[in-house]
């Protein structure tokens, strides 16, 4: 007897959505202790240089220990270098508006960027714009006008500006990642982009000089924190898509805003209004409906 039957993604394991909200978390952690780094005195170039470095230098010790090679054939080697660039882009322009405006207005401004796939992909036919994605554009987009234009906490135009040039080059690594590198372990890339994204940002400190450490112990909790916290959240998402795939895993990091919105109200005393917080549901929740995992049909030929 032929029937079809309707499949939906397979339920995750809850100690793993859990474990996942937990890495999310670490990484909002990092953008909070980044603030403190930045109220001492530091700044944005020195912050993502020692955090970058740390990054590097715990993937080669992770790839060590698990005795993976980190040498890539030249082509893909060449690739993940000049994805190095990208990575500097991306960081430092979510660093520079985290130090110019309230960490939960930085993050909401950078995590537009399932918004930005979505667009590239419809305008490069990879993918139709549904009319689930245009409702998910046009929550995010309100979102943000609500979340940027009421309350106590302003957004300044620096701010705004960085965390869409990092939102972008974000968007471009992850459009052409899937078209440039074959799948498999994303790990010895990583560590390629981050060296040689550690290499520019050093290169940066020495010809601008622009090196400042904090003045302050709760300064150089931020300024240490970030060393920690990074590395850690990084290998942390390596084990998140290994127990959920990158689709679930995706969606449950999008926790970080709320995290971050949480943190800055205890570790920083800053508050985002009612309509701020509703903006902000707004844009996550607009990601959500866009990264959400569709049931699909699968026909049974014979039963």
């Amino acid at each position: 007897m032929n029937h079809a039957s309707v499949l939906r993604p397979s339920r995750p394991a809850f100690g793993a959505v859990l474990f996942t909200i937990g890495v999310s978390c670490c990484f909002a952690i990092g953008a909070i202790l980044a603030k403190l780094a930045y109220n001492a005195g530091s700044n944005p170039l020195t912050i993502v240089t020692v955090r970058t470095v740390a990054a590097f230098l715990w993937l080669v010790v992770l790839l060590s220990i698990a005795r993976i090679p980190l040498r890539m054939p030249p082509p893909l080697r060449k690739r993940a270098l000049l994805f190095g660039v990208l990575l500097v882009i991306q960081t430092l322009g979510l660093y520079i508006a985290v130090a110019e405006m309230a960490p939960p207005l930085a993050l909401l401004t950078f995590c537009t960027n399932p918004m930005l796939i979505a667009l590239v992909q419809a305008a490069t036919g990879q993918e139709a714009m549904t009319w689930r994605k245009l409702t998910a554009l046009l929550l995010a987009f309100g979102g943000l006008v609500l979340t940027l234009n009421t309350g106590s906490l302003q957004p300044t135009l620096t701010g705004v500006v960085a965390a869409t040039i990092g939102s972008v080059a974000f968007t471009v690594m992850l459009v052409l990642t899937p078209r440039l590198f074959p799948q498999g372990d994303s790990r010895p890339r990583t560590a390629h982009m981050s060296g040689a994204a550690s290499v520019v940002l050093i290169a940066a400190c020495l010809l601008t000089g622009d090196v400042a450490l904090p003045a302050n112990t709760s300064g150089w909790i931020g300024f240490w924190g970030v060393c920690i916290s990074f590395p850690l959240a990084l290998t942390g998402l390596f084990m998140a898509i290994g127990k959920l795939g990158p689709s679930q895993a995706s969606l449950l990091l999008n926790f970080e805003p709320v995290a971050v919105t949480l943190f800055s109200s205890v570790v920083l005393g800053q508050t985002l209004s009612g309509w701020q917080l509703l903006g902000g549901a707004l844009v996550i929740s607009a990601i959500v409906l866009i990264q959400w995992p569709q049931g699909r049909r699968a026909r049974c030929a014979d039963c």
